[in-house]
């Protein structure tokens, strides 16, 4: 008897683990009593072929306006062990992938755009 193939899916493991960690990550924060983590914002996750390293991208405008950009990356790692054990016990795999945090640099970047193309800033020579 030949064996049943199981339908494609629609897209790669290294997504569908990407978009459990994303969802873990953004729920653990919004559970958090930490003034620092209020109103980060989880925008992406990026798993390693390997499943070595899940990079983990986040938007704090709040805090980057207020200039407290690296509170919020202290606080972010001294909760990544705990957010780290709820992956752990959350995601089915042989092996986890280990997060690191970065603040993200796309979406700074397309606001900045915003801003010259509605001529809130001026060009820099940083920007041509």
């Amino acid at each position: 008897m030949a064996r049943r193939r199981s339908p494609a899916r629609p897209y790669a493991r290294t997504d569908r683990i990407a978009e459990a960690v994303r969802s873990i990550v953004a729920t653990e924060l919004e559970r958090l009593s930490d003034a620092e983590l209020e109103m980060v914002t989880i925008t992406g996750v990026t798993i390693s072929g390997d499943l070595d390293v899940a990079e983990v991208f986040y938007s704090a405008m709040t805090a980057e306006a207020e200039g407290r950009e690296d509170a919020v990356a202290e606080a972010l790692e001294l909760t990544r062990p705990r957010i780290q054990r709820v992956i752990n016990r959350q995601i089915s795999a042989r092996r986890t992938p280990q997060l690191e945090f970065h603040p993200d640099e796309v979406l700074r970047a397309a606001l900045h755009i915003e801003d010259i193309i509605e001529g809130r800033v001026e060009v820099s020579d940083d920007d041509r």
